[in-house]
This record gives C-alpha cells, structure tokens and sequence, in this order.
C-alpha cells in the first residue's frame, strides 16, 4: 500500500490548516504548531495567549508539539490553561531545546475546579518546543501554554547575520521555516495530480537541516507507528532542507535481505548490516520462527547500508531490545544494556511486536548501563 493512501486524513486536515498558525506577536506564549495530529481538533487554538478558543484532544496519547518561537524560548515554570472534559483528566508535557532533546518530561492529574496548572521548571537550559499529550482516555482542551520568562536572544555578530541586499536568497521566513527539529516529519500537501509521484514521499529532518526520505511505509512502520504528527509544507519549505540518505529499517526490527543473495542480516545503529552467519545462531537470537522476521530489501536501497562483520556468536547485536524475565525492557548497545523506563520508552517509540527475551547466558555479554536516557540518536534515524 502507497503511503499516500494511508495519510487521506491527514491530507484532508492539511488542505484546512495548510501552513503552520502563528501567534500575533512576540511574547512568552506558543507561536506555532509544528505538525496537526488527526486525534487533536483545531491545535492551532492551543497557539497564542488565551483566548477562550480550545484543541481538542480527542483521544488517549493524542498530543500536539508547540514552537515558542525563535528568541522566544521559555525559561522557568510553563503553566498550562485548560477545560477538563471528562474527571481523571491526565497530562504529559516534555520540555524540549532546540534540537528536540527533552529537557524534562512532567506528567500529572489536572485538578478539577481550575482551569490552570503549572509544571515547575528549574532548569538552566531554555525550551524551544513543547510537546504536550493527553494520556488517559478521560478527555481534555487546551487552551494555551506560557513560559514564566523568555530566554534572552543570542546576538548575532553583524559580520554573521544574513544579507538583506537584493543579491540574498535569504528571509526571515526562510530561515524561520529551516529551522531543524530533530526528529519531524515532512511532506508535500497532494497536488491532487494522479501521474505525479513527488508528492508522496515522507522526510525525516535531521539536526543538520537535512530530510531523510522513508523508502517504504514498512521502514517507516519500524521508527513510527503512524503518520499522526507528519507537517505538511509547500515545495519552497520543503526545498530548504537538503536531501541526504534514505532512512534504514531500525536496529532491532526486521532481519533484512536482497532478492539476489540468501544471506540474512541484523541492522545495528548507522545502517550497518551484520550477516548472521549460520542458522542455529538466527534460531538462538530470534526464535524458531526467525525466518518470519525476514523482509527483502530492494537492489535501488541496498547501498543505504554499510556491509560490517559477521555474526559469529549466539550475541544479540547493538541496537536491540529486549524484555528479561522481571518484565522490564533494555536497550542493547555493544556492551551494556539499559533499561527502559515507561516515558523513556514512549519517547524512543520502539515496537513492542518485535521484543524478545533475552536469557541469561546472553545477558552475561553485557554489563549494566543503568536506565537509558531519553537520547534522540536512539530514538530518531539521523
């Protein structure tokens, strides 16, 4: 199935809200949304100082991420406003920099006579974004956030700033749309045009500006679970990302192949492949029915991956996940594992259907690394 298909909703919700919705002027509120998830109506209300106007999350784990804008970053406490739908109303709200790191995840109850509730904030470091999410099934609105002070703007030497003379390609609403989010999706709005194709492609931004295309909606099925938080944006924004490589299928998923070779390998982190060299080795890492972990690689996307060294050893390869026998989940590096706590877990977006054990002859190969902190270079493909 075409990508395009699946994201018919979401196009729809895109021809109304086409371009991202911006506060009027500069202050200590949100200035724009930075993508329209089907299971949030009207986001662009959360945007602003409030105003009465509300987005509406329409279901467990919906959730909508807020720009502060550029030299607007928050400091200190973030104070939500908000219309509780339902008792038992719940909130996760993750305070993020500039490149998508999370700076600190707050989740909590909101009380029922208010319509305010504050997330402290002590930390030294200002927050761009603000991703905030509904997450249980008793339903909410919000109406907006506001940081308790602005982070003071980083003067830009005159020498460094952009030109303004007629021979510059540069604006402010150039620059303000390249911004990187590590870690966003991308598309162009459909042309409406059947015999184009160009429109189809999904991107994932790097922190160096750059889109990564998903060569298949099976790759992307591994690094997200839907297309929920993809932002539309005209050609012009979308050209200001220069393209780099395509996005691999993510370390710990599916075992991968080409048509012309029976050799099967594991993805570990950067794309690098490992040929598991006999059977017995593929049945002791994943199970009786391996082989139904296998999907082909396309000729055109195999040089994506870098070929590394055999697997030679019943040793689960870097980049894997794996459950013990406590019921917790760790993240395998070369030599440590991690343990996952719960809003680590959410935030990495693994897929729980390819979790395996791990016994404890092959937990001997690694030692405790302690929880596994919320890293974008695990959580997101470049």
């Amino acid at each position: 199935m075409r990508i395009a298909n699946i994201l018919v909703l979401g196009l729809l919700l895109a021809s109304i809200f086409p371009t991202p919705t911006l506060a009027a002027v500069s202050d200590q509120y949100a200035d724009v949304t930075v993508g329209s998830p089907a299971s949030v109506y009207q986001p662009q209300n959360a945007v602003g100082a409030p105003d009465g106007s509300y987005a509406d999350f329409q279901d467990a784990l919906a959730s909508v991420t807020l720009d502060m804008g550029q030299d607007e970053e928050g400091l200190g406490d973030l104070t939500l406003t908000y219309k509780i739908l339902q008792y038992g109303a719940a909130y996760r709200v993750e305070l993020m920099d500039a490149d998508s790191n999370v700076l600190q995840s707050t989740s909590g109850t909101f009380a029922v006579y208010s319509t305010e509730t504050t997330v402290p904030y002590s930390g030294t470091t200002s927050y761009r974004y603000v991703r905030v999410t509904c997450i249980e099934n008793e339903l909410w609105s919000l109406d907006a956030i506001a940081a308790a002070n602005v982070a003071e703007p980083v003067a830009v030497p005159e020498s460094a700033a952009p030109s303004t003379d007629s021979g510059s390609s540069g604006d402010a609403s150039t620059i303000e749309a390249s911004t990187p989010q590590r870690g966003m999706l991308v598309k162009l709005v459909d042309d409406g045009d059947p015999a184009t194709t160009v429109d189809e492609a999904v991107y994932v931004v790097d922190d160096n500006n750059m889109r990564h295309a998903f060569p298949s909606e099976t790759v992307f099925k591994t690094w997200y679970q839907n297309f929920d938080d993809i932002a539309y944006i005209d050609a012009a924004n979308l050209a200001s990302y220069a393209l780099g490589k395509n996005v691999t299928v993510r370390p710990g998923t599916w075992l991968v192949k080409i048509t012309t070779d029976p050799k099967v390998y594991a993805v570990e982190p950067g794309g690098v492949l490992r040929w598991i060299t006999t059977e017995g080795i593929a049945r002791a890492l994943y199970g009786a029915d391996w082989a139904k972990r296998v999907i082909d690689v396309p000729d055109t996307f195999w040089s994506n991956y870098v070929v590394g060294d055999g697997i030679t050893t019943e040793v689960p390869p870097a980049g894997s996940v794996r459950s013990i026998s406590s019921g917790a989940v760790v993240y395998l590096d070369e030599t440590k594992d991690y343990t996952l706590p719960g809003d680590t877990l959410s935030y990495m977006r693994f897929v729980s259907k390819f979790f395996l054990t791990i016994n404890d002859t092959e937990k001997e190969h690694f030692a405790e690394g302690g929880d596994l902190q919320m890293d974008p270079n695990v959580a997101f493909p470049y």
